[in-house]
This record gives structure tokens, sequence and C-alpha cells, in this order.
């Protein structure tokens, strides 16, 4: 049963169901034509998938300033990671086997769909806002120099700066959980005693767990598994302004859920138009030229859309992820100094053991996730990110903890290898492509699906085998080597002896006690990897397409190498990268910005103002006005100001060389810059006040205002950037726009040769807006 409520200044409303109100879902999505026919200006950007990395990157590119447009194949879920709900019960499922159409289990856990088709068993993705964000596991080890010796340069010393910053905000950094009880503080020290004994084994860590425990700054509430989702829903309702609820056309982030789409069409090397499905109707989207497209469906999907929409022979090969297996193990609980017992108080414990060896004639790295807790039973994660809010159950749990034993994970990871110059026809190395068109193949809107093919070569094998063995190894060690001191838990209870070597990776084989599936993981990545030369990678070092000059990735498939850690925290500082790198235009070699996101260097004179937008925009807002730079003057220069109009009643103009304003009539100090600079129109009507008529040559956009006439007008249509290029040197004047001279002045000498520089705000409902203003002296 669906009855309908309704909500002020809501143009849908609210569904209210037999259980609930979908407040939630009503209040951070939109529909189709919310978002797309509001008559606002055009997006920045469009990414594709609102999950973990295009959440993210999102969010990044809406707080720099930008418009954007998130379509996500799924519908609305949660606004925060499961495991802060409290007993729900959704976790990703178990991996299935899908070949054809016909073994497709179809949705599981709400959300869960398998998409490709494989040889191997996936969990396949979560379809909904957020994602895997929302099931995430929280691990986020950064890669190391080893894992990082094989990607640019450029790359490695971005990563190295970027890290602290992604860790702050998803709660690795302060690490506050799991690292200041009797439990950590043992065997923390027990893992660094017994590490020598183990050869592959190069260092122990304190678990890096985007799990955040305690506020992050005073008058901050916490919040604890990190998740996508809560950041892009926060920028949804700061877009939307409660308070005083923003138009649709002037919002800057909106997100569609169900809207799948199947093609992106391109037209000179660029994605010109995007073709979807939203709540099974076929929409197309045509985009700016401006408009960058986010590609953040996950690496395997967004590589099947990038071979659907614009393909290249690189694409697809260097697929990889990661080899895993879970050793659970007890230990006496007095093999462990310095805990009480019996305990005292909960006790769960996390660390990260780092390793690397040998492995097809190269070094290849692993790591060991390391948890543990007094708990009965054999899982010591039971506790450990889950919420309870009931002190009486709480004081059940610790009742209930195991006197005599400390249960310990060792989950390891390990490192796949890449293979760049992989072939489809080749059955032993790892790659994906396009399945065949026939309808087994196809998926439900007859789009051929991926085909994934994830093998293990020898060298992997290799590594894995030492990974293991360096496993047992070290809990033996951390056991003094004492078969009394140690159990191991597999066929379904503890045992006296290790589970003898793995000999596959094949879920449910007698032979095979620790391993996982390779397609277990969630972990593919490397199909769209990044490089400098387009002959030898996919992406430039932004993320962009080498061949495409709007479109990027946001996510691991981006990376060359994936190293044996969690690929989330390395992700998500590239997938800032890319944010940074659309929302924030380059400025030029010896060129200096003038605005950077404050208005601490500039001033207003006369009426209206400019409001700042993320930190990258000022736009115009009443008038009559002038925002002035005074923090310098300038002489001979080159100037240069990105701009757009969001109407062609729009008004503005870019003044230079007028004197300092401020005097005892503030109202009126901006037609100083009149009277004694010069003033580049904005004014694509060509509006003479004097005259009352249009197409004015002389106050026409381009045109030095009432002194030098533009000689065409160059600027683009309504909605799209402009860049001015203005140059003064003496009394010669060049005005460029897009590229083109369109008007040209020798001064009579009767106005400064030196003046500051100021940005007008004209008339109220006129709002143009300014980003990436900067200035070389000549």
């Amino acid at each position: 049963m669906i009855n309908r409520l309704t909500e002020v200044n809501e143009t849908v409303l609210i569904q209210n169901t037999s259980f609930s109100v979908d407040m939630l879902g009503r209040f951070i999505c939109n529909t189709w034509d919310e978002a797309v026919n509001n008559g606002g200006l055009p997006f920045d950007a469009v990414v594709i998938g609102g999950g973990m990395y295009g959440a993210y990157c999102a969010e990044k590119i809406y707080r720099a300033g930008g418009r954007v447009l998130v379509l996500d194949a799924g519908p609305f879920l949660a606004s925060e990671h499961i495991q802060n709900l409290t007993q729900m019960g959704l976790n990703a499922p178990s991996p299935a086997r899908v070949f054809f159409n016909q073994d497709d289990p179809q949705t599981r856990n709400l959300v869960w769909g398998t998409p490709w088709h494989s040889a191997e068993s996936f969990p396949g993705l979560a379809y909904c806002v957020g994602g895997r964000s929302l099931f995430w596991g929280g691990w986020s080890p950064r890669l190391t120099d080893a894992d990082l010796a094989q990607w640019p340069t450029e790359l490695v010393t971005y990563l190295a700066a970027t890290y602290p910053s992604v860790e702050e905000e998803t709660g690795v950094n302060p690490t506050t959980d799991y690292i200041s009880g009797s439990l950590f503080q043992s065997l923390f020290a027990r893992f660094q005693a017994v590490q020598g004994s183990v050869p592959t084994v190069t260092g122990i860590e304190e678990a890096p767990l985007a799990v955040q425990g305690a506020a992050p700054a005073p008058g901050l509430f916490s919040f604890d598994k990190y998740s996508s989702a809560p950041i892009l829903s926060d920028a949804v309702r700061e877009d939307v302004n409660p308070a005083a609820p923003t138009p649709d056309s002037q919002r800057r982030l909106f997100v569609v859920p169900r809207a799948h789409v199947v093609r992106l069409n391109t037209s000179g090397g660029q994605v010109v138009q995007i073709e979807l499905y939203v709540n099974g109707q076929h929409q197309f989207l045509n985009l700016s030229p401006d408009c960058a497209v986010v590609l953040a469906a996950s690496t395997i999907e967004s590589t099947r859309l990038s071979l659907e929409s614009f393909p290249t022979a690189l694409m697809g090969r260097n697929l990889m992820a990661h080899l895993r297996s879970n050793t659970t193990v007890r230990i006496k609980r007095s093999v462990f100094s310095g805990l009480q017992t019996p305990p005292t108080q909960l006790e769960a414990a996390a660390l990260l053991v780092r390793g690397s060896a040998m492995a097809g004639g190269g070094n290849r790295r692993y790591h060991l996730q390391v948890t543990a807790a007094d708990v009965q039973g054999a899982n010591p994660e039971k506790n450990m990110f889950r919420m309870i809010p009931d002190i009486d159950l709480q004081h059940q749990i610790l009742a209930n903890q195991d006197p005599n034993w400390i249960v310990i994970t060792l989950r390891g990871i390990g490192e796949m290898g890449g293979d760049k110059n992989a072939m489809p026809q080749n059955a032993g190395t790892s790659w994906m492509n396009l399945t065949l068109t026939v309808p087994d193949q196809q998926d439900e809107f007859f789009m051929r699906r991926a085909w994934v093919n994830l093998v293990k070569t020898a060298a992997d094998d290799q590594l894995w085998r030492s990974m293991d063995d360096a496993t047992i190894a070290l809990a033996q060690q951390l056991a003094n080597n004492d078969p009394a001191n140690i159990q191991y838990f597999y066929d379904g209870g503890w045992q006296p002896t290790p589970p003898p070597p793995s000999t596959n990776n094949r879920p449910n084989d007698p032979n095979n006690k620790v391993r996982d599936g390779l397609g277990t993981t969630h972990h593919e990545a490397g199909t769209l990897w990044m490089g400098t030369d387009p002959t030898t990678s996919v992406t430039d070092l932004n993320g962009r397409f080498h061949h495409v000059s709007n479109a990027y990735v946001a996510g691991p498939a981006l990376f060359p190498t994936l190293g044996s850690a969690n690929p989330s925290l390395t992700a998500f500082a590239l997938a800032r990268r890319t944010a940074s790198a659309i929302a924030m235009p380059t400025v030029e070699a010896g060129f200096t910005p003038l605005f950077t996101g404050s208005l601490a260097d500039w001033q207003m004179a006369g009426a209206g103002r400019f409001n700042v937008i993320g930190n990258t925009i000022l736009e115009s807002q009443g008038g009559i006005g002038l925002l002035w730079y005074t923090k310098a003057q300038f002489a001979d220069f080159i100037l240069k100001v990105d701009w757009r109009a969001s109407s062609i009643f729009d008004n503005s103009g870019v003044f230079i060389r007028f004197p300092i304003l401020g005097s005892s009539d503030p109202a009126n100090d901006w037609k100083l810059a009149v009277d004694k600079g010069y003033e580049v129109q904005i004014d694509d009507r060509g509006y003479n006040p004097d005259t009352n008529s249009f197409g004015d040559a002389l106050h026409e956009t381009g045109a030095i205002y009432t002194f030098a006439a533009a000689s065409r007008l160059a600027s683009k249509p309504v909605g799209q950037w402009n860049v001015y290029e203005i140059q003064a040197q003496g009394n010669n004047f060049t005005v460029k726009l897009n590229g083109e001279v369109v008007s040209t002045l020798t001064g009579d000498g009767s106005r400064p040769l030196s003046g500051h520089i100021g940005l007008q705000n004209h008339h109220p409902g006129s709002r143009v807006q300014f980003r990436n203003i900067r200035i070389k002296p000549l």
C-alpha cells in the first residue's frame, strides 16, 4: 500500500508506505525532470555511478563550485554504512558464478546484482546510491614505495601528499580504534617480538581502519564505519538549503536513482550525449562542451561502458584482483602478557602485518589483516564494527568472553600481477572484454555484458603459497611454537593441527581450507590504467581518457599495478585528483591566481555583492557595483578570466587600471573605475543605455566599453565558459575572447598606466560567474 503525503515546496509528493515515510529518498534524490529540465546552467560534470568513488568524486566537484549530476543505476537504500544501522543483516551476498544469463541468481540482499559473466564467482555490485561503500570492511592501507615502483613519479608524489587528508576524512587517522586497549598493546608487542622469525614479514603496523569512534574535532559528532553516502547526502541537503529552499534552476547537485547508462555517444573525440534508461524509460542527455563525464560504476562496468562507447585496444587488459586467504586460530590467553584474567572490559584489537616474497622472478607484496578478540566461537570481528546501544547487552557480551583463549583471524591479501599485453584469445592470463551479442549474453537493455577472464598464474600461486605459509608460521611463533597453546579453525571446528596447504582456490573443495575465490575480494582493478604515454596506457595522470577529451574514470580501474593493499584509500585519493582537474582549471606557467576561494584580498564597492561558490567561482548578485582586487596594482600585464552568463539578459565586465577605491561615498566608488579605468564588456545584447538600443558594437561582449568596438561576437552560448585574455602594455590594449582577437585600442595617455582589477555586478537578476582569474606581469 502506498499513500502520499504533501510536503510544502516539493513538486513530487513524498511516498508514505504501510511502514514508513520515504523522507530520505525524497530529500536526497531527484526525478529525471527535476534534474535536467529545470532551466539551470549546463552541468559541469555528470558522474555515472553514485557508489563508493562516484559519490565521493561528485561531492568534491560540487564543493569546488561545480554543477553536478549523479546517475546511479540502483535505488536509494540507506544514507549510512549498513553496520552503523544496527542489525540490518544486509551484508554482501556470497559469490555466484554467472556464465550465462540463466545462471544469474537475480537481485540478492535487496540491491546486489551480477552484471558481468565469468568462469569465476563474484559477489557482484551493490546497485544503490552509496554502492559498495555501504558494505565496505574499512581496511585502508597505503600503497608502499615498493607497490608504487611502477607508477608514474608524479602520482607517487601526489599520493604521498594526499594520503594524510584522505585518512583523516575517512577516519583512518587519528587511529583511535582498537589500539588503546590492553589486548592491542599485548598483541602488537607479541607480533613485533616474533616477526623476525618469519623471513617474508617486513613490518607490523596499527590497523588502518576507516572506523571513527571519537569526534574528529571538538563540537563535531563522530561517525563509525565510513561510507561515501553521508558526504553525498550532506552536500545535497546543503545545496537544497532547507531553511530557504533553492530553486532547482539554481541548484548544483542532483542525484537521480534508477538511471542506467547504456552508452556514451561521442563526436570529435568528445562525449556529447549520454544514452540511458530512467525507471525503464529511454532517455538522452545532450552535454555542454564544458561538461566532464566521470565513469565510476566499478572497474568492470566502467570498462564495459568504455568498450561499448569508445573502445581502444588496451582497454580491458591489466586486470587484477587480490589473492585472499582466511586463517583463524585461537591462542592461550596466558601467552599474552598484560591481560587480566578473567577480562574486565570488552577486548578487541586489530593490526596490519606487511610482507613480501619472490614470485615469478620478481618481488610481490602481501599483507595480513589481523583481528583479535576474546570471544566465544571463531569470529573475532563479531563485535568490532557493531553498534551496541543497550548497556545491559554490553555487560552480557563482557560476561560471555572467553577467559582462556584469544581468537585471531589472519586474513591474507596477496598481490596479483597484471598483464598489460593480455589478449582476449589467451585463456591463461587475466583480461575482460565484451561478450557476444547473443541473447543469453545481453543485459536487460540488450547491451553486451562484460566477460571477465580472471585467472591465477604460476607467479600468483607462488606468492599465495608463500603468504599462506607465512601466516601459519607467524601464528605458531605467537604461540611460542607450542602445539598446546594453539588451535586452528577449519572443517567446522577447532583442530589441533594446522590446515593442510591448499592446492587450489575453489570454494567448497575439500582440499581448500583457507583460500577464497579469485573474484570474492571486490578489488578488481587496472583495466583503464593511468600513464603519460597514450600508446602504453588508457588514461592520463588525472584519470582522463587519452583519446576522449572530457571523459574520466574514478576508481581502482586506474591503477597501473595493484599492490596488496585494499584499493579504497588510493582510489579515494585519485578521485580527489580527478575532481580537482575537472573543477579547478589549470593556471598556466607564469600566471598568478588572484582568487583562490577567499575574498580576503577583494573588496566590494557600490551596490550588490559577489557570492563565492565552492572554492573556485564568483557569481554576481544585484548591483550596480564592483568587486576589486585590493592587494596590488598592475601596469603591463596579461590578464586571463573565465566567465559565463546564466541568461541572455546578463551584463557585466572586467575592469582594469583604475585607481584605489574607498572614498567617503562607498555607494558610488565604482564610478571612479568607469571614469579612470577601462572596462572589457560582457553583454551579448550590446545594449546602449544612451540610445536605448541593442546591437551596439561599442557595448557588446568583447568591446573596450565606449572606446573600442567588438569586431565580432565571439562568446559561446549562454551557460558555457568563455575565456578573456586581456593584454595591457603601455597605452596599447588587446582583447582576445576564446582565442580570437575581438578588440584593440591605443589609448591617448589620459588614463593611468597602472591600477587595480575588478569585476562588475551590473543589475539585479544578472548572474555572471567568474573563475580562474590569473595575471602575468609583463
